[in-house]
């Protein structure tokens, strides 16, 4: 496949409502910006954040007591943090924090801040015992003061020995690092309610321009599906917004607000999305690569992962509402992570190997940059990679979009060109001028629907059965499997044109031999059109159309039955209508039966009955011979 990838967009309403979201997300970061006033002011003892330079103790053995720990005996056990240390579920860590190595003002109260953690437990002296505050995303009841689910305030009262603080750690939901905590203020902690600091705004612009990029685009191509009714778009579009749900909802803000309403299932929502993102990936995938016809091994696979991936998803869920707390979670979402990974790499060394159209490396490219961005933000813990490799991947599928649009908008010109054409050899051919009226109006009506698909199809049969009809219109006698042939691509053409609205069933005798037995050429057609247009079409309800050949006698017999409205009923119906040409073709048939069927008796050549019961009209049924003729 050639072409340039340049295209004109001519939906500039669209994009100029997309651009004023755009503006307005722009002009809430503004917003944002006007809290972090605190920009130019003199922090101070505003701005207090001390490393508590912890060490830790690592243990799988349940039956460690915190007496034990809490022993001097014991404090040798404690070692440094390493730098990149991943947190297990089978492991408990114990903190210790000694006040003194870090020089804490004893004034005031004072907050110990850890990363978010499950279950966060921190032991302090209360009067001549040990007493305990509890935190953390898992934990049920935080205890009072505890601020974000991770800041547990203490005082210097509080110290054991009048020194340390230790703290128990659990995490079993996700992967995380354990991270030394810090010290700040509660002056510190108030202000940042309120303000946000010049790094931490800069830190979420990225998220911002994302979230409103992709915003943009998914509105767009929203907009395209509307347009031209071609699932690419829709999948398209659901994988962008799934992106949004996914990468974008991972501003500080919203994380903020996700994590203080629902803690036990922001995990589990973080996961989930990730899951839907690869499942509108693969489906859009499928439909750029064409894969049912072009790559049909791969299409299986796809299908096979699409219902693994669902799978997870229900998985998810079922752990969200019945055991929030397993470890099984992150075990399911780690598995699908390096399944994908694998999957995909299989997918893109297949798709090399295999392509047929240069389209599709763009699609490999494309998925590549942002399988290189996930894959670093998995390995250097930073999202902003991911996010950047979704960006230019973003940028050329819309590439692979626009090209899609342009060869949609040819297409259309094509199948005009052809249907002059093909309505001049239909005239030339003395075909039924309101058939011709009729087929020509359905394929248009395909193209203003953007099904350019089924407009194709009709158009290509419509132009056979022309060629047919010019091709045995000159011989006096044809085979029946030539009559029959084109007969069916009359009724398939009619059953497009009524959107599949009547069923068609063909019975042949045995006794029939359609490969040596010859007929005049379209002796059928003006009768099964004649069923279709007067009997089926003004019914309503099931609709069905019957032909039967059969051998009697020295003869071939045609019954052509249909269960629709009767004679009678047609009659009404179509009085005002011009009968012109019908009535013509019906009587030119009528003589061409007679004139093949010279040596039979008048009054078994053509028989019309109307099927009636009780009154009521069940349909029509024409018969008539034909003696048999032979090659």
């Amino acid at each position: 496949m050639t072409g340039s990838f340049s295209f004109r967009i001519p939906y500039q309403r669209l994009t100029g409502i997309a651009g004023l979201l755009f503006i307005f997300i722009l002009w809430y970061v503004q917003g944002v910006s006007a809290k972090s006033a605190g920009n130019h002011l003199d922090l101070g003892l505003f701005n207090q954040r001390i490393n508590a330079k912890a060490k830790v103790f690592v243990t799988t053995d349940g039956t460690v007591s915190a007496q034990k720990v809490f022993s001097a005996a014991f404090q040798p056990n404690f070692q440094p943090l390493p730098k990149r240390y991943f947190a297990s579920s089978r492991a408990t860590y114990w903190y210790l924090m000694d006040i003194r190595a870090v020089d804490l003002p004893d004034t005031g109260k004072w907050y110990v801040c850890f990363s978010y953690y499950d279950q966060i437990t921190l032991y302090y002296q209360s009067g001549d015992s040990l007493a305990t505050r509890t935190a953390g995303m898992f934990t049920r009841n935080n205890s009072e003061g505890v601020n974000d689910l991770s800041d547990i305030p203490f005082t210097h009262d509080e110290l054991i020995d009048g020194r340390y603080l230790y703290a128990q750690i659990k995490h079993s939901s996700r992967k995380k690092l354990i991270v030394d905590p810090y010290y700040t203020s509660e002056n510190s902690i108030q202000f940042y309610k309120e303000y946000s600091s010049r790094k931490f705004f800069l830190n979420q612009i990225p998220f911002y321009l994302f979230t409103g990029g992709v915003l943009l685009m998914f509105f767009y191509f929203i907009g395209f599906y509307f347009i031209y009714s071609d699932r690419l778009f829709i999948y398209y579009s659901l994988y962008l917004l799934a992106l949004i749900l996914y990468i974008g909802a991972r501003a500080a803000f919203i994380q903020e607000e996700f994590r203080m309403a629902l803690p036990h299932a922001i995990h589990i929502y973080n996961d989930v999305m990730q899951v839907f993102v690869n499942i509108f990936y693969l489906k859009f995938a499928q439909q750029v690569l064409n894969a049912k016809t072009d790559f049909p091994k791969l299409n299986i696979a796809i299908r096979y992962a699409l219902t693994l991936l669902i799978t997870i998803v229900a998985f998810q869920f079922a752990i969200l509402v019945f055991k929030p707390f397993s470890a099984a979670g992150p075990f399911i979402i780690e598995f699908q992570r390096y399944f994908m990974i694998v999957f995909s790499l299989a997918s893109y060394v297949y798709i090399i190997r295999h392509y047929k159209k240069k389209v599709v490396l763009y699609l490999v490219g494309g998925s590549l940059f942002y399988l290189s961005g996930a894959l670093l933000a998995l390995y250097l813990w930073e999202i902003k990679y991911m996010m950047l490799g979704t960006s230019i991947e973003v940028f050329i599928f819309s590439l692979i979009l626009g090209y899609r649009t342009k060869l949609v908008e040819q297409e259309k010109k094509s199948i005009e060109a052809e249907m002059t054409q093909v309505k001049l050899t239909a005239l030339k051919a003395q075909m039924n001028p309101h058939f011709i009226f009729n087929s020509l109006n359905s394929i248009r009506a395909y193209v203003i629907s953007n099904e350019t698909k089924k407009a194709s199809d009709y158009l290509n049969k419509f132009a056979r059965l022309i060629r047919l009809i010019l091709y045995y219109s000159s011989r006096d006698f044809i085979l029946l499997k030539e009559e029959l042939e084109t007969l069916r691509l009359y009724i398939e053409l009619e059953q497009m044109r009524y959107r599949d609205d009547f069923g068609f069933e063909l019975k042949i005798s045995p006794a029939v031999d359609i490969g040596k037995c010859l007929v005049p050429p379209l002796i059928l057609q003006p009768y099964v059109e004649n069923a279709i247009g007067h009997g089926l079409a003004p019914k309503t309800g099931e609709k069905k159309l019957w032909l039967e050949i059969a051998k009697k006698d020295h003869s071939v017999v045609f019954a052509i039955r249909d269960n629709g409205v009767g004679r009678r009923f047609s009659k009404k119906v179509n009085h005002i209508k011009d009968q012109k040409h019908e009535s013509m073709a019906m009587e030119l048939t009528r003589k061409r039966i007679n004139l093949a069927g010279e040596n039979l008796s008048a009054d078994n050549k053509i028989e019309i009955i109307d099927i009636e019961e009780s009154g009521q009209s069940l349909g029509t049924e024409v018969r008539f011979k034909l003696p048999i003729q032979t090659t």
